[in-house]
C-alpha cells in the first residue's frame, strides 16, 4: 500500500492524488491541515502500525529520492531492521549539506548519538522499532524526524546505506536556512530533553 499524505498543499496537488486514488487500489490519500513534515511522518507511521505493516518505507515527493537504492534496502531488510539512506551526494547545494552536517553535530552533543543523517526522507523501519518510539516524539518537537532517527538508533543501530540526492523538482523545503539557524539552539534543548525520557 502506498500511503501519501497532503500536508495542507495550496496547490492542486490533492486532485492530482485523488485522480491516482481512483485509478490505483493500492494509493491511499490522507488530506489534513498543514502540521509540518515531521509530525506527518508521524502520522504515516501511526496509520501503517494501525493497518499491521510490518515495515514502513519513508520517501519524499519532491523528486529529491531516487527509487534506485530501494532494491538494497530491500536486500538489508533481511539482516537489520533499519535501514537509513546517507546523502553521501547531493545536488541541492553546499548550504543544506551543511545544514545536515549542523544537525548530526547538534544531534549528537545532545542526545549522545551518532546519527550520520538524521533528517534524512529515505528510510525504511521494521514495526517493532517503530511501536516502540512513535509515542515517544512529543507533537510539539517540530523536526520530529531527527528524533526518530535518534530513538531508532537507540533501539537498534542504523544500517546505512551512501545514496545520491538529486536536486528538488517540486515544493519548497521543510528546514529553511534561515531558520534553522534561528531555531538550532531550540533544537538542541527539544533533542536533549526528549533523550533524557
Amino acid at each position: 500500500t502506498f500511503c501519501i499524505i497532503n500536508d495542507g498543499s495550496k496547490d492542486n496537488t490533492l486532485s492530482i492524488l485523488r485522480d491516482f486514488e481512483k485509478k490505483y487500489k493500492q494509493i491511499h490519500i490522507i488530506d489534513k491541515p498543514n502540521s509540518g513534515h515531521g509530525q506527518t511522518c508521524i502520522m504515516g507511521y501511526n496509520y501503517a502500525l494501525e493497518r499491521g505493516a510490518d515495515w514502513v518505507f519513508q520517501i519524499d515527493s519532491d523528486g529529491q529520492c531516487a527509487p534506485e537504492y530501494f532494491p538494497k534496502f530491500l536486500e538489508l531488510s533481511k539482516t537489520h531492521k533499519a535501514i537509513y539512506g546517507y546523502r553521501k551526494t547531493r545536488d541541492d547545494g553546499f548550504k543544506r549539506s551543511m545544514i545536515s552536517r549542523f544537525v548530526t553535530l547538534f544531534t549528537y552533543g545532545a542526545t549522545g548519538e551518532w546519527v550520520r543523517d538524521a533528517n534524512v526522507p529515505y528510510r525504511l523501519i521494521h514495526r517493532s522499532i517503530l511501536e516502540k518510539i512513535t509515542d515517544k516524539v512529543p507533537e510539539t518537537f517540530h523536526l520530529a524526524n531527527i528524533l526518530v532517527s535518534v530513538l531508532t538508533n537507540k533501539a537498534e543501530k542504523i544500517k546505512w546505506v551512501n545514496i545520491h540526492f538529486r536536486d528538488r523538482v517540486g515544493g519548497t523545503p521543510s528546514v529553511k536556512t534561515i531558520s534553522f539557524v534561528k531555531h538550532g539552539f531550540k533544537l538542541f534543548n527539544q533533542l536533549k530533553d526528549a533523550s533524557a525520557r
